[in-house]
């Protein structure tokens, strides 16, 4: 469609959101986009975001259900995440079972306890999130959660950041944040490994074969095919691919070091400068 004004456009968005539920597909918003190509590059980019072009994002749809429990996750710089697990609940043609709680301090804003019946939307119609918590439906034996003292992977002592919510495992060298490191060493964004996804990292670690990201660039196909679900075919594939990689643009590698804070815009950056 074309629109002429911002008032076309608004126009647009409501008439499209009227007729949502009757399209063929899912759909999250509209994309309003000037329609000249050298127009549209004079106006530049903002981070990602080209000024040429915004999103009209339609209001998540929120559905209630009961907070069966909190786990913690390790994440790939050490820091601890709790996360909801909740009995599974259908949120716009997707069914979720789990949210993130982001940290401590943010469980107390909410309010949680383990038990509690919460409403959950999914953030731009992806991301499950808790929006709050319904406390006039709480069951007597519902429990408040506290973040553990000792890393649930590794045992280590867990620390809370000065100055931040976020809680670490003080162990460097915790299983969880190795695997973690070399899966995001090989994700799309960082050295882009096809092949290499989380089951392969820890098969490969379990054996002993890598222990770091470098090692990835010294496997050879008898190590891999030795491994469960490997053959020659899959296993020249995989080493193939690690070694197609070897050079890369210094951004990707920045930002494949998981260094805290380092980004892929702040990788960027670092390389321009």
């Amino acid at each position: 469609a074309r629109a002429k004004t911002l008032d076309e456009v608004i126009q647009f968005r409501e008439h499209v959101g009227k007729i949502r539920e009757k399209l063929a597909f899912g759909i999250d918003g509209v994309v309003a986009s000037v329609n000249d190509n050298e127009t549209f590059q004079r106006l530049g980019v903002v981070g990602k975001a080209p000024r040429g072009a915004v999103a009209f994002k339609f209001p998540a749809k929120q559905v209630t259900t009961v907070v069966e429990d909190i786990i913690v996750q390790v994440g790939r710089t050490g820091i601890l995440t709790p996360v909801a697990v909740f009995r599974p609940v259908e949120v716009g043609g997707v069914t979720v079972s789990r949210a993130t709680l982001h940290n401590e301090d943010e469980i107390e804003r909410l309010g949680l306890k383990i038990g509690d019946t919460v409403v959950i939307q999914r953030a731009g119609d992806v991301i499950p999130d808790i929006v709050r918590v319904l406390p006039k439906l709480r069951p007597r034996r519902a429990r408040a959660f506290r973040m553990p003292r000792a890393c649930p992977i590794c045992g280590s002592r867990v620390v809370r950041v000065p100055g931040e919510a976020a809680h670490r495992c003080t162990n460097k060298n915790c299983v969880a944040l190795e695997i973690q490191r070399i899966e995001h060493f090989a994700s799309r964004r960082a050295f882009d490994i096809v092949g290499l996804g989380p089951e392969t990292v820890e098969l490969l670690m379990n054996e002993k074969l890598v222990q770091d990201p470098a090692d990835l660039f010294t496997l050879k196909e008898g190590d891999v095919e030795r491994l469960e679900r490997f053959a020659e075919t899959s296993a020249k594939k995989l080493v193939a691919a690690i070694q197609a990689r070897k050079r890369i643009a210094l951004a990707r590698l920045l930002y494949a070091l998981s260094i805290p804070q380092v980004g892929e815009e702040t990788a960027v950056d670092l390389a321009n400068r």
